[in-house]
């Protein structure tokens, strides 16, 4: 929570539509913080983020330009629970500091968090509102296979190694089954709501 600001974190679960949310609200004037695009910048060539994972996991995750090959790391982690949490232990501790930094230098009066991992990694502490979106699994799984063009054993291979979404405590959940104009509805409804509370 930072002062003059409201904070909405985001988080939900590959092809949930978590980005889509985000994207909505940054038509209303919301700064965007991606948490992903932020870890993408830190495992650039020449990182320390980047030495660390070559070192964890190998020279093979390198491609020929000389940058770490987000689908062969993918590969690697989402198949191994204690491989992803080690990825986690390497990116998380950098991400999450440029998360807050971005926040409090915001000059809008609106931020978005937009983390998969928003409550495990105590991020959501800085949050005034907690938003997770959800979707049932056959329509997140057809979502993966559309947008990252996998096979449907490698998509359900994915969410099989997704955390439990029903057990996070959050203060709003919006399920995302419908089209974006059905969705960009729920999502507006539930920011007039927070903002007239925060008023």
């Amino acid at each position: 929570m930072m002062q003059n600001k409201i904070i909405i974190g985001i988080t939900g679960n590959s092809g949930s539509g978590k980005t889509t949310v985000s994207n909505l609200l940054a038509k209303k004037g919301a700064f965007v913080i991606d948490a992903d695009k932020i870890a993408h910048e830190a495992m650039a060539a020449g990182s320390r983020i980047f030495e660390h994972i070559v070192n964890a996991f190998g020279k093979d995750v390198v491609s020929e330009n000389g940058e770490i090959d987000r689908k062969k790391l993918g590969k690697i982690v989402f198949g191994d629970i204690e491989k992803r949490k080690a990825l986690e232990a390497i990116v998380h501790p950098f991400v999450c500091k440029d998360i807050i930094t971005k926040a409090q230098k915001a000059t809008e009066k609106l931020v978005v968090m937009d983390v998969v991992l928003l409550i495990e990694s105590g991020l959501s502490e800085h949050c005034d509102s907690v938003w997770l979106v959800t979707a049932q699994k056959e329509t997140m799984l057809n979502r993966i296979i559309d947008r990252d063009k996998l096979s449907n054993e490698a998509a359900a291979a994915r969410m099989r190694n997704q955390r439990d979404t029903t057990k996070l405590s959050v203060d709003v959940i919006i399920k995302n089954e419908g089209d974006v104009s059905a969705l960009e509805k729920i999502v507006y409804k539930e920011l007039d709501n927070l903002v007239a509370g925060v008023k």
